[in-house]
């Protein structure tokens, strides 16, 4: 099986792809460190919530629900 090339994917196709493939540490990376605007808030991560939760939230912020 060959990988798409996540660079040509449009921000919305890698999240898509992210989603249906969520270990390929390649695509993540390629959204969450190379794509990542050095300028961005960062939060913490919210260690005291259940993981069912901070799903939820992610799912939600990524508009896949």
């Amino acid at each position: 099986m060959t990988k798409p090339d996540f660079q040509k994917m449009t921000r919305k196709e890698l999240k898509k792809y992210i989603l249906s493939h969520p270990t390929d540490n390649e695509a993540i990376r390629e959204l969450f460190i190379t794509r990542r605007n050095p300028n961005a808030q960062t939060f913490p991560y919210p260690y005291d919530m259940p993981y069912e939760d901070v799903e939820a939230i992610f799912k939600t912020k990524l508009n896949l629900e």
